[in-house]
């Protein structure tokens, strides 16, 4: 099971351009690092980095796309769905609502944290 990440961590990757940036393009569909490196015009390194931090926190995850010439393609998806951020008398406390993913995807995901 995957722990939920602290409140500075979700505010730290919306507060970067970058992982925002990932975020959004992934949710409509997955894309490979570099083609998010185009999208966001940045390095392969700094997508990398960004890619890393979004997934430790649980709200992009990895995917193996088979194309019919036989290369893998590693591809990201935004599991990312809302985040819901209260201030109350005992400070502040959020929640991360996270996309369905199809069955296929989760076993795949699953397995891959074995």
């Amino acid at each position: 099971m995957t722990t939920e990440p602290s409140l500075e961590t979700v505010v730290a990757l919306l507060d970067d351009e970058y992982a925002r940036s990932i975020l959004e393009a992934t949710c409509e569909e997955p894309m490979t690092a570099t083609q998010l490196a185009d999208h966001c015009d940045a390095s392969l390194s700094t997508i990398y980095r960004r890619l890393e931090r979004l997934e430790a926190a649980d709200v992009v995850h990895e995917q193996t796309r088979i194309r019919e010439d036989g290369n893998h393609d590693t591809i990201y998806a935004a599991t990312l769905a809302e985040v819901h951020l209260r201030l109350d008398d005992d400070g502040f406390t959020y929640e991360l609502t996270r996309r369905d993913e199809d069955v296929v995807d989760r076993l795949y995901r699953l397995w891959g944290e074995l």
